[in-house]
């Protein structure tokens, strides 16, 4: 499933209405309309694309990076109590923060800890050093 935007490649998209009987037959078989918040692009994209089908992903903004969360936190719904007793995987959307059950494995764990930046030299402590330096 492509959620990177075709035309600026920002993953900031959401869900599009479903335009006229084609699209909403489509949808039946995992076509999904997608629009990018930033540019007004519009596209359609399958789950059937690649092998993430198999995992779980957010039911509003379709992206697969999830934490879980705590029942004792939150007062779920009855639909998502009955699958959470049931043996689904409380799931959280890092993005749009929603929060449903799955019984499908999570594909990538969000991570709130930035990755390490690279090395870069110290620069010069000053000008007058390097005019020093040249003289």
């Amino acid at each position: 499933m492509q959620l990177a935007c075709p035309n600026c490649g920002s993953r900031d998209a959401r869900v599009s209405h479903r335009r006229g009987l084609g699209e909403w037959l489509r949808g039946c078989y995992g076509a999904c309309p997608l629009r990018c918040r930033r540019c007004q692009t519009r596209w359609v994209t399958s789950v059937w694309d690649s092998a993430a089908w198999k995992y779980a992903r957010c039911p509003k903004c379709y992206r697969q990076d999830l934490t879980t969360w705590s029942e004792h936190y939150y007062n779920a719904p009855r639909s998502i109590t009955i699958k959470l007793r049931l043996g689904a995987t409380p799931y959280r959307c890092a993005a749009c923060r929603c929060n449903f059950a799955s019984f499908k494995k999570c594909k990538e764990k969000f991570s709130w800890r930035h990755q390490e930046r690279p090395y870069t030299p110290p620069e010069l402590a000053s000008d007058s050093e390097v005019n020093n330096l040249s003289d």
